[in-house]
C-alpha cells in the first residue's frame, strides 16, 4: 500500500469515529442515557435511573397509566400517580 492509500484509511476511521461520537452525545444531550426500557404484561414501560422512577405506558404508549419512584432497594414502590380509568391491572 502506498502513503496515500493509508493517509486516506485513518482519515476515514478518524471520521467515522467522531460520527459515532456525536451520534452518542445527541442521545445524552436529551436525558436518555439513564432511561431502560421494559416490557411487562403487554405495556411498555421504563425506569429512570437517574431518578428512580418507572412510568408505565398502556398497550397502545398512548398514555402513562402508572408512575411509580423506588426509594431503596427491597422496599416497595412508591405510587406517584396512576389512572385507574385504563385499568392498569388488567
Amino acid at each position: 500500500m502506498n502513503k496515500m492509500t493509508i493517509f486516506l484509511l485513518i482519515i476515514i476511521m478518524a471520521l467515522s469515529f467522531s460520527l459515532g461520537m456525536t451520534i452518542q452525545s445527541k442521545a445524552q444531550d436529551k436525558s436518555y442515557a439513564s432511561i431502560v426500557p421494559f416490557v411487562t404484561n403487554n405495556r411498555v414501560g421504563f425506569f429512570d435511573q437517574s431518578y428512580g422512577r418507572f412510568y408505565v405506558y398502556d398497550s397502545n404508549i398512548a398514555n402513562c397509566v402508572f408512575v411509580g419512584q423506588i426509594d431503596s432497594l427491597g422496599q416497595p414502590i412508591s405510587v406517584v400517580s396512576s389512572n385507574p380509568a385504563n385499568n392498569f391491572y388488567q
